[in-house]
């Protein structure tokens, strides 16, 4: 636009000037120092006056593009090749880095960065790529520290810092370099994502909250799944508040767990506990009765008897029957009621209960019980010894397992021992930990109230796993050397002493 303007300003005033010209009616003469050129016509004077200016002007142009237009060009040619060629450098670096050619990688480094000085991050981005794979993590904190000092580098500054906390397992570090990485671009997926998993790995209940909240906004996390998340969350959250004394706070958790996932075990657990502790049982009671018509489980068991054990022995007996009645042909509660019976005397009650669970490969904790029952119904040790030596070789009885490292536990955790988020499951394992056993017998307690001429192998120690008090959890790793199960001792037992 702007040299068209100047065209036609030089074309006006050309025009003007011939215009001029021509209407002079006397001869026109041109002086150039003692030399005179003329008389001319004045037509004739516009024309030659023209010509000259058109050759000027095309005098000019053609000395303007040599001394100027041609050594821009050639400049522009020498820095395109120039980056070209930096580019290839960094291309052939990064594969050198793929295919571990340290000394190659650092060679193309230097090359790329000498030919890319105004994409220094890029070549700062394959510098701190070396220096990873040649183990210098100094260096590359360094190449990753100055990217964060230029905004359009600072997120992957960001993101090689995190990676770096994260295979640290310095995870304080890394939800602050996960914050900042969210502040430089706002709810990126997985900036949101790991800083989600990392705040509940470390405890930040609270952050995690906002973190989900985020990622549902943003439509970055399964309805069902960010559901099941935020009653892992409340759940711990209620536990923590719990612990520091703050049970209004942690009431109002467990509810929010409770409401949001029903389906949930742990969180019908802790919602149940928390109202007992406040002395509110009848609400206690029927959240755990609502959850056993949908998920009968051994843990809500355990809330339970703390909730009605205000009550005596038979009041107890009558309350499990009633719990039963609300799921009754499921296994936990077959289990349940045989259990209680047993302890309460009502022994046809209880092998109604367990003879069902038996026709079909019945598992350790039925096996148990009915050894249990054989002892304190009516002292038959040969049946008990029977039932001892099926529950060494029955499918082992369920618990919390990792799914990430197959860890056993016994209370429920959003963190696994292993440092896992949200990655237990109850299931059955390979094999059960002798603490851990659900319903082992005690056979010392019963066979002193049967007969006197008792088996001495079957009351040895031994025989038997070591009985279990209600209420008490082992927290603390277990050995591989103490997970095979008690009952293997049994086995070789029974065929010790077995009689012909």
């Amino acid at each position: 636009m702007f040299r068209a303007l100047i065209f036609f300003i030089i074309a006006a005033v050309v025009i003007w000037g011939v215009y001029l010209l021509s209407c002079i009616t006397a001869p026109v003469t041109l002086t150039w120092g003692d030399r005179i050129f003329g008389p001319y016509a004045p037509f004739e004077a516009a024309v030659a006056a023209t010509v000259v200016v058109v050759l000027a002007l095309v005098v000019w142009n053609i000395l303007a593009w040599l001394l100027w237009r041609k050594p821009k060009d050639l400049y522009q040619k020498m820095g395109l090749r120039r980056r070209e060629e930096g580019y290839k450098a960094l291309i052939k670096g990064m594969v050198a880095v793929a295919t571990g050619d340290s000394r190659e990688a650092a060679r193309q480094s230097l090359r790329a960065e000498a030919r890319l000085s105004e994409d220094q991050p890029l070549a700062r981005m394959l510098a701190a790529a070396i220096a990873k794979k040649n183990g210098d993590e100094a260096g590359a904190t360094e190449q990753f520290e100055a990217m964060t000092e230029q905004e359009e580098t600072k997120f992957l500054g960001l993101q090689g810092l995190f990676e770096q906390a994260r295979e640290a397992g310095d995870l304080r570090r890394a939800v602050t370099l996960l914050e900042q990485a969210n502040e430089a671009k706002p709810d990126t997926p997985w900036v949101l994502e790991n800083l989600f998993r990392l705040q509940a790995m470390s405890s930040r209940w609270e952050g995690a909250r906002d973190t989900l909240d985020r990622l549902k906004k943003k439509k970055l996390v399964e309805k069902d799944k960010e559901r099941h998340w935020r009653a892992v969350i409340d759940v711990e959250a209620s536990r923590e508040r719990a612990e520091a004394k703050d049970g209004d706070k942690g009431l109002s958790y467990a509810r929010e767990a409770y409401k949001s996932h029903p389906e949930f075990v742990p969180a019908a657990v802790q919602y149940a506990d928390m109202e007992s502790s406040f002395g509110r049982n009848g609400r206690a009671e029927k959240a755990i009765h609502d959850a056993w018509i949908r998920i009968p489980h051994p843990d809500l068991v355990s809330v339970y008897e703390r909730v009605i054990s205000v009550y005596d022995p038979t009041k107890q007996y009558e309350m499990f029957k009633k719990l039963g009645e609300k799921n009754p042909n499921h296994i936990e509660t077959r289990i349940m009621l045989a259990r209680e019976a047993i302890r309460a005397g009502a022994y046809d009650d209880a092998r109604t209960h367990l003879l069902p669970l038996t026709e079909r490969g019945p598992d350790a904790r039925v096996c148990r019980l009915m050894a249990d029952l054989e002892l304190a119904s009516g002292g038959d040790r040969m049946a008990a010894r029977d039932w001892m030596a099926r529950a060494s070789n029955a499918a082992p009885d369920p618990v919390w397992v990792c799914s990430e490292s197959g860890d056993v536990v016994v209370k429920w955790s959003a963190i696994s021992p292993s440092g896992g988020f949200d990655t237990l499951e109850w299931r059955r394992p390979n094999y059960v930990p002798v603490g851990l056993l659900s319903n082992p017998v005690d056979a010392e307690a019963l066979l002193e109230d049967h007969h006197e001429d008792r088996d001495p192998e079957l009351v040895d120690a031994e025989l038997l796993p070591p009985p279990v008090v209600r209420g008490e959890h082992q927290d603390e790793p277990v050995g591989e050397e103490d997970l095979k199960p008690a009952t293997d001792k049994a086995t070789e037992a029974l065929k010790a002493t077995a009689t012909p």
